[in-house]
């Protein structure tokens, strides 16, 4: 049976780093509440596509996304004539909110379903207070309407730059998804199915990512390896396939004077002949 980092990286969220005993605790966890994931770390790309690949990797009939936007600006006050004003009445349209959550209550009736809700920073206050009232009985109310959640089918992840309020942070699980520098992988030869006359090469790709304060996955270092086998010829090739395939690698700094010589120095190792002097300097 394949792991959990195994099955997230097939949905697109490739770590070094165990989740295991996390999604264990989550998922098997007592309360009366609906459970809550919250997914923190500082990037915000990688915080949405762990809660995608999670859903589908722990194989949720329905996953359903919600992004809050930034407030529009205001409008400036308009004047009604009367007759326009009965013309217009009616009913209001249902917001964005109250319709992926309607639609995560029905569809949670009948099917395991994970409903997303992303950049909660920029909800405003009244609905953070909303979204815990929820957690707690599993009614979602809007207008005249009320509807429930199913409490064993539902689960709700939540996503924010900044600390979640303190009720509604209460009713989650957290996790942190960011790169671990304890996680930090250094492959052998036999991990990548190279030869043991290999190790200097992957040695100097270590200390090189070290240097650069990045964890490059196993499928990372595949990558790279195949471009060094295949396609590059110098040193300003290596530091352009290493920003392509390393996630996390702070460009200025690889393109930095003092990278360049620490890179010079790596270059026999990974079997790349010296960058010549140009014909003034010789």
């Amino acid at each position: 049976m394949k792991s959990l980092r195994q099955r997230l990286a097939e949905h697109g969220f490739v770590a070094n780093e165990e989740y295991d005993h996390a999604v264990r605790c989550l998922l098997g966890a007592r309360h009366d509440h609906l459970r809550c994931l919250n997914v923190e770390g500082t990037q915000g790309g990688r915080r949405t596509a762990f809660a995608h690949a999670l859903g589908q990797a722990l194989g949720y009939a329905h996953i359903l996304y919600h992004e809050f936007t930034p407030p529009p600006p205001e409008e400036p006050v308009r004047l009604v004539p009367a007759q326009e004003a009965e013309e217009a009445v009616g009913e209001p349209p249902v917001a964005p909110l109250d319709r992926v959550m309607a639609e995560a209550c029905a569809l949670s009736e009948g099917d395991p379903t994970l409903l997303i809700l992303d950049a909660l920073h920029r909800a405003p206050f009244r609905e953070h207070l909303r979204l815990a009232e929820f957690l707690g009985n599993g009614l979602w109310r809007y207008g005249e309407i009320s509807l429930k959640a199913h409490r064993r089918h539902l689960m709700v992840c939540l996503l924010s730059d900044d600390p979640l309020y303190h009720t509604l942070g209460r009713r989650c699980f957290r996790i942190w998804v960011d790169p671990d520098p304890a996680q930090a992988v250094r492959p052998a030869p036999a991990d990548l199915d190279l030869p043991e006359t290999a190790a200097p090469m992957l040695e100097a790709l270590a200390s090189l990512f070290s240097e650069l304060k990045v964890n490059p996955t196993l499928e990372e270092y595949r990558r790279l390896l195949d471009d060094l086998q295949r396609n590059v010829h110098s040193l300003e090739d290596l530091r352009l396939s290493i920003y392509g395939w390393v996630e996390g690698v702070d460009r200025e700094h690889l393109m930095s004077a003092p990278m360049r010589r620490f890179l010079e120095g790596k270059l026999p190792d990974l079997g790349i002949p010296p960058a010549q002097p140009p014909p003034g300097d010789r």
